[in-house]
Order: C-alpha cells, then structure tokens, then sequence
C-alpha cells in the first residue's frame, strides 16, 4: 500500500489500480455507485493512519454494519484528527441535532409568512416539494458521511470526490457563513429578551449570550450533543404542543370559539396571487414558499460535520439522517396544514411574519381564542432556538476551518486542540472585535432599511 495525500476511497474504483501524485490505491472490480444502499452495509471499513493518509483495504473482505466499536474507532482520515478529536456524540446526539437544526424561527414564527404569500395549499405544497429534495440530499449525505465520517463532513467530500478547488470554496463559504451567524443570533437574542424587558441593556445581554457559546463551544464535543439534545427536545415538544392546540382552537375546543375547518381554504383561497395576478401569479407565491421554505428547513445538513467525533459513524450517520428527516417532515408538513387552518392569507397581523413573536401565526390563534400565556413560550422557546443556533454555527465553522487546515488550505494554527479535541483557535474568528467606524458603510447601506423596521 502506498501512502496517499487525498482521501480517495477505494471502494469508489472501477477495478483499475490508480496512479498519480495524489493516489496509488487499489480498488475492488465491482462500482458500489449502482447500489449505494446496500455497499454501505457490505463496505470495508476505512482506516487512515497518517498524516499523508494510508487507505487499507484487503479484496474480498465485507465487514458488516455490526462490527465491533474498536474496529469503527479506527475510522479517521487523518492522524491529526484521530489523535487530536474525540468520538464523544451517540447517535441520539446526531437525531437531534439535524432538528435542532432545522426547528427553529422558521417554523414557529415563519410559517404565516408562508401562507401570506402562498396561501393554505400553496404553502403546503410548497413546504412538501422543498422536503422531498432536502430528503434526497440527507439522504445523498448519510451514505458518503458514513463512507467517510471526516471533519467538515460535505466539504472533504467534495475535495476529495469532484476537486480539490471546490472543497476550499465550499469549506471557506461555509466558515465565513457560519462566524457571520453568530453576531445575528446575538442580535436576535437581544430582540427576544426585549419582548419582556424593554430596558434591558443589550450588551449585557450580548455578553452573556457569548460566555454560554463560547463556554459550549469550548467544552468536550459530547457536552455541545447533550446541550443540543435538550434544546431540541423543547422544540419538539412545543412543536407538538402548538400542532395539538392549533387543531382543539381549529375544531371549537376552547369555551367561546366557533369550528373554523377549512372555512379559510374556501375564502380567500387556497392559493394567492403575489406580484402578478392569474395562474402566474397563484404559481409565483407558490415559488415564493419554496424559497422561504429552503431557509427553514437548513440546518439538517449539520448532523454530518462531525461525523469525525461520533461514536461509530458509519451506523450512527445514516439512520440518524433517515430519523431526523422523517420526523422533521411531518412536523412541518402538519404545523403548515393546521396554520392554513388557523389564520387567513390576508389577515393584516401576518405582515412582517417572522420578525416577532406577536406575528407567529399560532400566537395570532392563541390570542383570538383568548390564551395569553402562549407568547411568553414561544419566546422563550425561540431564545432557545437563537443560542442553539449559535452554537451550532460554532461547531460547524470550526470543525470545516479545522478540516481546512488538515488538508493544507488554511493556517496550520487552526490545528491546536484543547486536550479534551476542541479546536479552540478555529473559533477565535467568530469573536474578533473590530474598529467600530468600520460599520460605517453597513450602517449607511442599511439606514432606510433600519428606519422602516422602526
């Protein structure tokens, strides 16, 4: 066996022996590429043991999914990664992050938005035609992150499956995306709190909103799943317990409210015209759905980026991504179904939808049956929401900054590890202060914009 910069699967030949500067890997006969489901059940496990990884494979041999945890602790692509990260996520981690991930502002505050523009039927097939290629893609990824449960998950895959090019681009889109993200949870934080607190400094709380990512951020990978874990445990059950409440206020449950049904289906609509009028138009808000819908449900991809530090990967990652993708489905599809049930497309209060906790459109609900108590939740829940997101942004723009580095295309600085395999420096970027007068071109771009939302 010859050593081999790239991570290059062998199982991904055609039976040739391949040769370049990159690679000399021998590869079985038969493509596992016509039947990728079964190939992950059968496929020797991946061992990388150096630095320039070495890729062991013995024709013939076909380990099954069940294999002892030592023999899946072998699987890293690198010796920096296997001595430096810890295995420390289980497989509930990995479920629940991919909903932690994906339950959020979108669905408790964003969905009237969606019915605004699209209407009750419009919104639902809208929200079902983006689930249906969200579930061809996690499912796409499952497969490769279980082949390679490498740091920086779809990054690597691309450098090492398609060029070396694209997985830099990709990898330095997506740590630039993700240390964006967390002042803007910061931000959102300081809104949330203030729908209690109207006099509340903001830097106090943007101060401690930081010391808990950065504290989550910093500590053993296994603390980042359990706190993830809870958080979208919340967001289940708040889920649930909207989905149940929005049909008793739908059906006439709640002393002094009439049955609604479907009455808002039949007026106006079941579809809205937006922008043009017509069929164009019914078919453009049914458009302007999907795109809203793309912002909602990202965020499962994040289950594979540190595939890397998960406890037998190539089992964990594919069946947490056909749970997560399942129960996320069916909690959008029924919260879209009973929100089209709940309020009209062109009620006023669904203006802006998205931007607070009064314009969800089951506090809308709750309040017109008389429930005061629901916004309070949502909020809370939303806050929640906001800090689940900030640490997963850090978790994912670190472990594709340190994947970055192992590979060469970033600093080798990025590498250092705390001893429980946290890579503190890899973070440092999402907390940089700079010169406040910098913001002068952003404040000026966005001044009509800032004065409206005012």
């Amino acid at each position: 066996m010859v050593a081999s910069k790239n991570i290059i699967p062998p199982e991904l030949g055609d039976g040739a022996t391949r040769t370049g500067p990159n690679y000399d890997v021998e590869a079985p006969a038969a493509s596992p590429l016509s039947t990728p489901s079964t190939y992950l059940k059968t496929a020797p496990p991946l061992n990388y043991t150096t630095i320039n990884p070495t890729i062991h494979h013995t024709a013939g041999t076909a380990p099954h999914l069940n294999d002892t945890q030592a023999e899946h602790d072998d699987i890293a692509p690198t010796a920096v990664e296997a001595t430096h990260l810890r295995r420390g996520l289980a497989q509930r981690h990995l479920s629940m992050l991919g909903i932690a991930g994906s339950i959020g502002t979108g669905l408790f505050l964003g969905l009237g938005g969606a019915v605004q523009r699209g209407g009750p039927l419009g919104a639902l097939l809208g929200y079902a035609v983006v689930g249906f290629v969200v579930c061809a893609v996690q499912f796409a990824l499952g497969e490769v992150a279980a082949l390679m449960p490498v740091t920086g998950s779809f990054v690597r895959h691309a450098e090492a499956l398609v060029d070396p090019a694209w997985g830099f681009a990709i990898g330095w889109n997506l740590v630039y995306g993700n240390l964006l993200s967390i002042p803007s949870e910061a931000t959102a934080v300081v809104v949330l709190v203030r729908f209690w607190w109207e006099d509340v400094s903001a830097a106090w709380i943007i101060v401690v909103f930081m010391v808990l990512t950065i504290g989550v951020g910093l500590a053993f990978v296994r603390v980042f799943g359990e706190v993830e874990f809870v958080f979208a445990m919340l967001k289940i059950l708040l889920v649930v317990f909207l989905i149940i409440l929005g049909l008793v206020i739908n059906l006439g449950g709640i002393p002094g409210t009439e049955r609604i049904g479907f009455r808002y289906w039949r007026d106006p609509g079941p579809f809205v015209e937006h922008i043009a009028t017509g069929d164009w138009g019914r078919f453009l808000g049914f458009w302007a759905v999907m795109t809203g819908a793309v912002f909602s449900f990202a965020g499962v991809e994040s289950l594979a980026m540190a595939a890397a530090e998960t406890q037998n990967p190539r089992e964990a990652i594919p069946r947490a991504c056909k749970r997560v993708f399942a129960r996320i489905i069916i909690f959008y599809m029924l919260a879209v179904l009973v929100v089209g049930m709940l309020v009209r497309s062109n009620d006023t209060r669904l203006d802006g939808s998205g931007s607070s906790v009064a314009q969800s459109p089951f506090v809308i609900a709750a309040s017109q049956a008389g429930i005061s108590a629901i916004p309070s939740v949502v909020n809370a829940v939303v806050i929640t929401s906001a800090w689940s997101a900030s640490n997963q942004a850090l978790l994912a723009g670190t472990r594709v900054l340190y994947g970055l580095a192992v590979k060469g295309q970033a600093p080798s600085i990025f590498l250092k590890t705390t001893p429980w395999g946290a890579p503190y420096i890899c973070g440092s970027p999402g907390f940089m202060v700079v010169d406040p007068t910098q913001s002068h071109p952003f404040d000026t771009g966005f001044k009509d914009t800032r004065h409206r939302c005012e």
